[in-house]
């Protein structure tokens, strides 16, 4: 009986002894699983952390590279596609900041942007090395053209006699120039009189030299009545005429038929409607856009 005794409790005791050794091994083997999880998932993470990084940095490429490629086109048009492109790359770049690195489903979609992004800025890079093509091509055109322009301008200085154009000696030699400037000061008798109060018509006296280069026929002669202090006497607001490309004031004016083949004389009057005060007074005169001619006149007290 005890000899079954025994044998019963070496029995218990090498299967309690088994299971736990079983179970031990069951926990290692369990423990080393979960480790290699956690390794495997760390690892994973360290992956997605390092792609998400890089896609991070090829989104900053491509934003600098837009950012250069504006400064290479004076396209206004091409320039705005591009700026709305690299808007388009800078909201990527926001979304891509906010996404963790495990949301592999966010990463991926973010991933086929940047090929869709890569794509267009390789678009952009071929229109603009085209259009810089053509540019640089139109500037050596240019430049063909300028020294062309150049040497032909310098053989016409070579048989001027002046430094100035052949064009613009033409113009010079057609303006026309006001031989002699007299001016009078009359009362309301037609008297001369140099006493301001007493004045009240100027009378402009001039003489057009002859010109027979100049363009014959009816010409409008203005006159412009300076004050003392820089102010055009003048009837009405209205009386403009053009000279260098803006509408200036005259006092008075007059058509006169011109000819060229000999000096042309006539007279221009101004009926004082005014107060004038004492000082220097002077008188310009303008024919076909052109100073023909000036002079100066003192009125006393």
């Amino acid at each position: 009986m005890n000899f079954s005794l025994n044998n019963v409790n070496k029995k218990w005791f090498w299967g309690t002894i088994i299971l736990v050794v079983l179970l031990a091994l069951a926990l290692l083997f369990a423990l080393k699983t979960i480790s290699d999880k956690n390794k495997e998932m760390s690892g994973f993470v360290g992956q997605m952390t390092y792609e998400k990084s890089q896609i991070e940095q090829e989104y900053q490429d491509f934003s600098k590279s837009m950012d250069g490629l504006q400064f290479k086109t004076n396209n206004d048009s091409l320039a705005h596609q591009i700026e709305m492109q690299q808007q388009h790359i800078q909201s990527l770049m926001q979304e891509l900041h906010t996404v963790k690195a495990t949301d592999t489903q966010e990463i991926a979609r973010l991933k086929r942007e940047l090929a869709l992004v890569r794509s267009v800025m390789l678009h952009y890079v071929n229109i603009v090395d085209s259009l810089n093509q053509i540019n640089a091509a139109l500037t050596t055109e240019n430049k063909v053209v300028k020294q062309k322009y150049v040497q032909a301008t310098q053989t016409v200085q070579q048989l001027s006699k002046e430094k100035s154009t052949l064009t613009d000696q033409v113009k010079m030699a057609a303006r026309l120039e006001a031989k002699s400037v007299v001016i009078e000061t009359l009362t309301d008798r037609n008297r001369k009189t140099d006493k301001v109060r007493k004045t009240a018509t100027i009378k402009i006296n001039f003489t057009i030299s002859k010109n027979i280069t100049a363009t014959p026929g009816d010409k409008i002669v203005y006159a412009r009545i300076m004050t003392p202090d820089n102010e055009v006497l003048s009837n009405n607001p209205n009386d403009l005429f053009p000279f260098e490309n803006r509408q200036i004031q005259f006092s008075c004016k007059k058509m006169v038929e011109y000819q060229g083949t000999a000096d042309l004389s006539d007279v221009l009057y101004w009926q004082v409607d005014q107060l004038l005060f004492p000082g220097t007074y002077r008188v310009d005169l303008f024919v076909d856009g052109n100073l023909m001619g000036q002079q100066t006149f003192v009125l006393k007290k």
